[in-house]
């Protein structure tokens, strides 16, 4: 259906005349009156009642109306999909330490790749505060891990498995006590090794503290502790330990992507549209 004559059609509905019409789509009132004879025919129906003094649609003018607002919104949504190139401005996304590995590759490279001109702004930071720059309105987007904050409405991401992972070729796993290394004494990941180590009547010492995903994974990546951490945080040389190794998996968890209620740009809707159907896509 040809979206010109859908336009003037609107325009017409809008301003209940032809001649008003004709002023606002720049063409003659003749010309216009020729568009919608094209439009009639093309669909073997009468838009509009002739020979009264007042413009007034027919029935199937007032079922066009509808319709024709939803054809000219899907082929402008259409049209910006393919026009990312020109979108610019910032995007602040918060990513927790955890995923890191997972999120980081492939979100720059294909935000750079569909918005050359725009600029992505990292926030590194655990899922909780992440939550509490998203209530202030200092990051627009961010993935946060259920259970770490409030739920919105944000849509889950991706799913991901807390197991346990040490270092590839060691045999640390079988040292009795087990080294551990741990977040703090209270956090999700420390409390679910605890009451696993408790079930597992494993004897264990913990061996280093870190606020901080990097400090545990080098904890892990020297061989000299053995962690829990989400599969997505493994990196070479680190290894998942297995029920094989005697360490079955913790806890599978979903990962959201929420947004900041507050902030409304067509970059973030177009990057928070994007990053679901990128985790859908890879999984």
């Amino acid at each position: 259906m040809n979206t010109d004559l859908l336009k003037t059609f609107l325009a017409i509905c809008e301003t209940k005349s032809f001649t008003a019409a004709a002023d606002r789509v720049g063409r003659t009132q003749s010309a216009i009156s020729l568009q919608m004879q094209r439009l009639e025919m093309s669909l073997g129906r009468p838009l509009f009642v002739r020979g009264g003094g007042v413009l007034e649609m027919t029935e199937h003018g007032i079922l066009l109306q509808s319709h024709a607002v939803r054809i000219l919104e899907s082929v402008a949504d259409a049209k910006a999909a393919f026009d990312v190139g020109k979108v610019d401005g910032v995007v602040v996304l918060g990513v927790p330490e955890d995923y890191a590995p997972k999120i980081l590759t492939e979100v720059l490279r294909s935000f750079t790749e569909l918005y050359p001109a725009a600029t992505i702004n990292l926030v590194l930071d655990e899922s909780r505060q992440l939550v509490r720059h998203l209530a202030e309105g200092s990051v627009d987007l961010a993935f946060v891990t259920e259970g770490e904050g409030p739920v919105a409405d944000g849509r889950v991401a991706f799913r991901d498995q807390i197991v346990w992972v040490g270092r590839e070729g060691s045999d640390l796993h079988l040292q009795d006590p087990l080294p551990i290394a741990i977040w703090d004494e209270n956090d999700g990941y420390s409390s679910r090794m605890f009451k696993a180590l408790a079930e597992m009547q494993r004897n264990h010492r913990t061996v280093v503290i870190s606020r901080s995903m990097t400090g545990l994974r080098g904890a892990v990546q020297s061989g000299i502790a053995i962690s829990a951490m989400m599969r997505s945080s493994i990196v070479p040389p680190m290894q998942e330990l297995t029920k094989a190794d005697g360490f079955p998996a913790l806890e599978e968890l979903s990962v959201r992507l929420e947004r900041a209620h507050l902030k409304k740009s067509t970059l973030i809707d177009r990057i928070e549209t994007h990053l679901l159907l990128l985790f859908e896509q890879t999984g």
